[in-house]
């Protein structure tokens, strides 16, 4: 949990691809159909001259952003940054919490809010060198 500071509990910090397709739910998994199968239509629908081809190479990037999805979704709440209820319950909690805060106001590229961010990472300004 270096880089964020999740909202919800943390179940995982750090899972692996098997992890994040266990815990991906039935709306996940229609998603994934949803996206290859719409993403073949559209291939076969703007593929004129050789549709069945066209069709079939918009499927497979469509597979390959519907399985990127699948792991996002999957590893977003076992690391806490998704609603995980289900997954708490199922898997339990990791031992060690970050304090639970929310979203801080400004920039949540550099989370903050616990605090424990070290110097190197956020140096103080040196002010010399603009005159």
């Amino acid at each position: 949990m270096p880089y964020g500071d999740p909202k919800f509990t943390v179940v995982n910090p750090n899972p692996d691809v098997d992890e994040s397709l266990r815990s991906c739910r039935i709306s996940d998994w229609l998603g994934a159909v949803a996206i290859s199968g719409g993403s073949w239509v559209y291939g076969y629908c703007f593929g004129k001259p050789t549709r069945i081809p066209c069709a079939n190479t918009a499927m497979a990037l469509g597979m390959t952003c519907a399985s990127m999805m699948l792991l996002q979704n999957g590893r977003a709440r076992l690391r806490g940054y998704k609603e995980n209820e289900r997954e708490v319950n199922k898997y339990g909690a990791w031992p060690v919490q970050p304090e639970l805060r929310g979203v801080v106001s400004g920039t949540t590229r550099f989370p903050i809010a616990t605090g424990k961010t070290s110097e190197a990472t956020r140096p103080k300004l040196n002010w010399n060198n603009y005159d």
